[in-house]
This record gives C-alpha cells, structure tokens and sequence, in this order.
C-alpha cells in the first residue's frame, strides 16, 4: 500500500482516534482508589473547577481530552495531570494497566483506556502484547483494546492481530480483528501478508466477516490485487457484503470494466436498497463512461437524488 492511500484514512482514524479517547463516563460506587492513584489527585486538586455549564470543562491547552476526567469516588484530577504523571512514574504506570485489566466496571476501563492509550510508549505496548497473546478471554480482550491505540506501521501489532485471525475464532471475534487492521502507510513488503490473509478472509462462509475484510483489502491490497475479490464482493448474495464492496471501490483506486458494469447493475436496479443504489451512482463519478452509459448513470443519480431529498 502507498502513501497516497494510507494518509487520508490515518487521518480519519486519528479523528475518531482523538474523540474517542477524549470521551469519559462519570460513575459511582467504585472501590477505594490504589495509593498511586490518590496521589495523583492531590498533585491535580490546585486544578481550576469545570468551567461550563455541562460540567466537562473546555480541556487544556492543546489537549483533545476534557479537562477533568472522573476516576474513583475521590475529587476528580485533570487528565493532563495523570497522563504526565503516567508517563513520568513507572511505578503509577503499572498501577493503571493493572486497574484497566482487572476493573470489571466498563465506564471505569473506558476511562483508563483512553488515558493509557494517551500514555503510549513502550511499557504500554509490551503489556498489551503479553495480554493480547493470552488465553485467558478478559485477558486478550484488554490486550486488543490497548492494541488498537497504535499503528500497525509498528511490526510487533501487525503480527500480534495476524496471528490471531489465523488462529481462527468464532466470527465475531474476527470482525473485530479485521476491523483493528487500520491501514497504515507500510513498505509493500510489509502489507502484503495483511493482505493476503484478508484476501482469505473476504472469502469466509460467514457474511459479515466477507464484508469487513473485502473493505479493509481494498485498502491495504494493491488496486490490481484487490478488483478480483471487489468484484466478487459486489455480486455477493448477502446485502452487507454488496454494501461494503461498493464503499471499498470508492475508496480505492480499483478500476475495471467489470466492476463499473457491476456497479451500473446496482444503480439502475430498483430492488437494490436506495442507499446502496446511490452510493454506486456516487462511485460511478471515478469511471469513464460511453454515452450511453453516461445516460444509464443519469438516470440512476436522479434517482437517488430525489431519494434522498435532493433533487430539483
């Protein structure tokens, strides 16, 4: 994969990466906070009160995060202030991975989750490889979570969540392997066995593992690579695994007379859902078109514009 397709979905990611980790829940009757964490607060409690009517405060400079973020049943200690201190004390830092590993509460894990994967770094990573590669259930999910924070440009998080996918596991668990494949701007070298294992995947018995994969192939998989599986996908008998194709081909830079057949076939069908028929009259714009089907994808994209409110 190139740089000219990683960057606008790295981008992307970061967004929902950054809003992501910026969210936090308020939540009570939680045990007492370890030393450390105590600690913490007090070094925080000089911090000035929340400083909107919502209560979430305007964060600190520079930061994405809110400027309070509730841990405990103690006063709340600013993110920024924890973070550095995380960051800073080894010792805290272990704290916190044991507290997101072992607190069955998930407002309590969203809220240490988004701090850790602030952290970063490498004690950080080495600690999510050693529980994504466990046995134990609770274990590798909180592993994974912790995963998803960096970028598969690191060798280590491709090979941990390639191994996982050809380890195999029931369908759920591999959507969601598929979907921590993020794409990253990485040598070919280095894309080619995600590739190739989503390539596998995109041919799966169950539907919404063959949707996901065909999605994320036709990102990391070079244009030419990917048209088989693409076209494969859009004739697929299953709405969701059609729905994904035409996405991913509107995102990538695949190109065929096939697939822009495939796509017309969608587009002027009346038995496809109206959003799929729209977005296939949308990704129809990146193809040269003859006359006549020119005047098939008019057709089509007035359709859609009047389905959707938009026309005239």
């Amino acid at each position: 994969m190139n740089l000219k397709q990683a960057l606008p979905i790295a981008v992307v990611s970061a967004a929902i990466g950054a809003l992501a980790g910026g969210a936090y829940v308020r939540h009570r009757d939680r045990v007492e906070p370890a030393p450390a964490l105590a600690a913490a607060r007090a070094d925080a409690a000089a911090a000035p009160a929340r400083d909107d009517a919502s209560g979430h405060g305007g964060g600190e400079a520079g930061s994405p995060y809110p400027r309070y973020l509730a841990l405990g049943n103690g006063a709340p200690a600013s993110f920024e202030a924890l973070r550095k201190r995380a960051a800073s004390d080894p010792a805290f830092l272990q704290d916190l991975l044991q507290r997101f590993r072992n607190d069955p509460q998930p407002d309590a894990r969203g809220e240490l989750l988004a701090l850790l994967q602030a952290v970063g770094g490498e004690d950080v990573l080495r600690y999510a490889l050693s529980l994504a590669a466990s046995t134990r259930g609770q274990d590798e999910r909180a592993g994974l979570d912790l995963l998803g924070g960096y970028s598969l440009e690191r060798a280590e998080v491709r090979e941990a969540l390639l191994a996982k996918l050809r380890a195999g596991g029931d369908a759920q668990r591999e959507v969601e392997l598929i979907r921590l494949l993020t794409p990253a701007a990485v040598a070919d070298e280095d894309a080619a066995p995600v590739a190739a294992q989503l390539a596998t995947l995109a041919r799966d018995p169950d539907s919404e593992v063959r949707a996901e994969a065909v999605f994320q192939l036709a990102q990391w998989a070079d244009p030419v690579q990917a048209e088989d599986a693409l076209h494969r996908a859009l004739l697929d008998p299953a709405a969701a695994v059609r729905s994904k194709a035409i996405n991913a081909v509107a995102g990538s830079h695949a190109r065929s007379e096939r697939l822009k057949d495939a796509l017309l076939a969608i587009a002027a069908d009346p038995a496809s859902a109206p959003g799929d028929r729209g977005a296939a009259a949308l990704a129809l714009q990146d193809f040269r078109l003859s006359r006549a089907e020119y005047a098939l994808w008019k057709r089509a994209q007035a359709r859609a514009d009047a389905e959707s409110g938009e026309g005239g």
